[in-house]
This record gives C-alpha cells, structure tokens and sequence, in this order.
C-alpha cells in the first residue's frame, strides 16, 4: 500500500527508529506489524521519540483553553477532528475508516444489535457510553461545527490507539488521561504475549518477548482484559482459548435464586454480584454465593469464619454451580437464535457478535464437562 510506504518514509525522516518489522494489511483485520527478517529476543523493533507523541502538551492552545475541565481523551480527540497540517495526513492515511469503525465498535452498533450484547459487555458498553456523552457535551458546546459522528469517530481512534504515558506535568491527572497517540507503533495488534512497550524522557521502545519468524505477525499487550472488554473497547475478540483473562458473568442466573434475606446477607459482608467465570474455575464469590444455597445460614457463617473446610461442601457447590450453568447454556443458545434472525447493523458486525457467544459456550460447557 502507498499509504504505509508514505507513513514510514515520514516516520524514519522524523526520527522514528523502524528495525526488522513493517506494517501489512492482513486479510479481515486491517493493518498489522510483521517481522520482515527473523527476530531474536530481546530486539528493539521500533522505537519512537517522545517528540513524534501526539499528547496534551503539544495539543494546540485553543483548543485546550475551550476544552479547559475536559478529559484528555476528548481533548484529542477533538484535536483530530479539527487537525489540517498536511504532515498528519500521512498518519491518518493508516486509521481505520469511518466504515470499519462503525462495523466494529460496538457503541456505534445499532441498538437493536447492542440490546444482543452479552450482560458483562452490556455493562461495560452502558460506562463507556456514559463517558462518551459526558466528554460530547463538553465538545459540541465549544465546537457547534462539529458533528456528533465525526467526534464519536475520533473519540473511538483515541479510545482504540492511545498509549500509556505520564510525565512530571500529567502524574496528577487520574490514570485514565494518561494517554497520547504514537504513529507506526498504534499498528499493532494485541496478544497475551506481545512484545514489551517502555518509556523514557526520550522515547517509546517496543522490544521483541521471543524469537520471531519472518512474516510473522507480531503483538503487543493491550492488557489484562476478558473478551467482553476488548469487544466494547477495541472491537473485536480473541479465540476464547487464546485469552488467559477471558471470563463471563453468571449474575443474571445466579442472582435470581437467592432470598431477599439472603441477598441482604451476602450485601452485607460484600459477597453480592460480579460472579464470574474463568477458563479454570468460578471465583471465589460466586463458591460463597452457591455455598450459601447448599448449606445451613450457621454453616456458611461458619466457613466465612474459619471455622468449617470449604472443601466439605465442595461436591454440593459444584452441583449446583452446574446447574446454573445449565440455565446460562440455555440462555446462551436462545441469545444465538435470536441473532441468527437480526438484521440490524452488517454481517460482519453481527459475525463478531455471533462469536462472542459462541466463546462463552465453549467455556460454559467445558466447566460443565470438567465438573461432572
């Protein structure tokens, strides 16, 4: 592609340090790094000044001024949707199309589609989303000519591709305006076992985890992050066995069975909500939930006490762990029935959703198998 010979030949000439990678096009996932020779652990692959850092600081002053008590990740961008420098259209050249954002994101998904959201990421949508039109109030107040699609458009490009990044002048910001944009390096894509990403006063560096094949495509570690979360805020999944962090919530059939007093019991001593399951096990909280459903009140005080094994219930928690799997299976396969008969949004959209459920199948049953 012209584009990205353009954007590396703008990139080394402002001191963008480019070694044994490239970006590709790869088939159904936009842009990707690859090793263009055979890499060595612990290689410096690319390394970009800080100077070449899109940030708050550099951010122009009028636009910061209007945006004066907003989060940085509007001020961004807000930057890129007002940005004409001719340099930056290079950059820009590379991002993901108004298309392939509205296709993949799912806040820009049609409601229809997003109400066939798993509950978990249904949660996460509901905060990003509240963010989203805190930050658009401040914004369409200072900057009228812009439209909400062109800012929710750039909003997602800051969501998506922003780097971790705090200096003397940002340590007292909280975390999440600890942000800026870097070119090349926004490129990669995310795997649990990606290359290292560090910073200095001078640049950002990505080094190399593991010996690396040529043609390779190579990674970096978004985070620590389930599905659902990479399905809200980056827009697409991994294979569920591929994602060490990846696990469902059971509180829509989990809380239901409880009593009043019994929710009222497991409210006080913090034991309520976020039951969660995992690839290897329900969480604790979820065990002392079910517990409480299997045993007497006086022997589920006493195991939350230190006073009883939990291991003595062990057999009648998994029991009926199982069939509250059982009832999200169910519900599981219903939700695919209906998504099979929706039409909102495009197949591609709906094939992503499609596929988180069909992960969180997968790991429903493998529990269930392992348990019985």
């Amino acid at each position: 592609m012209e584009e990205i010979e353009r954007l590396l030949n703008w990139a080394e000439i402002k001191g963008v340090t480019v070694d044994g990678i490239g970006p590709k096009p790869l088939p159904g996932r936009g842009i990707g790094i690859v090793a263009t020779r055979a890499l060595k652990t612990g290689e410096h692959i690319l390394t970009v000044p800080i100077n070449m850092l899109r940030t708050l600081k550099n951010t122009p002053q009028p636009i910061l001024h209007s945006l004066k008590g907003s989060t940085v990740h509007a001020i961004l961008a807000t930057s890129l949707c007002l940005e004409t420098d001719h340099e930056f259209a290079t950059w820009r050249a590379v991002f993901p199309t108004e298309d392939d954002i509205r296709t993949c994101m799912p806040l820009s998904w049609p409601s229809e589609l997003q109400h066939l959201l798993p509950p978990n990421a249904r949660a996460l949508l509901a905060k990003q989303r509240t963010k989203f039109d805190t930050d658009w109030a401040l914004v369409t107040a200072a900057y009228p000519s812009i439209s909400r699609t062109q800012f929710l458009y750039s909003w997602h490009l800051v969501n998506s591709r922003t780097f971790y990044h705090v200096t003397r002048a940002t340590e007292k910001l909280p975390k999440a305006d600890h942000m800026v944009l870097q070119p090349v390096a926004d490129l990669f894509n995310h795997s649990p076992d990606g290359c290292k990403v560090a910073f200095d006063d001078a640049s950002f560096t990505i080094t190399t985890t593991h010996p690396v094949e040529q043609g390779d495509e190579l990674f970096i570690r978004y985070g620590s992050h389930s599905n659902d979360f990479l399905l809200v805020e980056y827009g697409f999944t991994l294979p569920g066995a591929t994602n060490p962090w990846d696990e469902i919530c059971l509180d829509d059939h989990l809380c239901p069975l409880f009593t009043k007093r019994q929710k009222a019991e497991l409210e006080e001593t913090g034991f309520w909500g976020r039951y969660m399951l995992d690839s290897e096990t329900a969480c604790y909280r979820t065990h002392t939930a079910l517990r409480m459903l299997c045993c007497s009140y006086t022997q589920w005080r006493d195991v939350l006490d230190g006073l009883r094994d939990e291991d003595v219930d062990r057999d009648a928690v998994n029991d009926k762990l199982v069939q509250v799997l059982r009832a999200c299976d169910k519900d599981l396969r219903s939700k695919l029935t209906e998504l099979e008969r929706c039409t909102a949004g495009n197949e591609v959209s709906r094939s992503t959703l499609r596929e988180r459920w069909l992960q969180m199948g997968e790991l429903v049953t493998a529990t269930i198998v392992r348990l019985q």
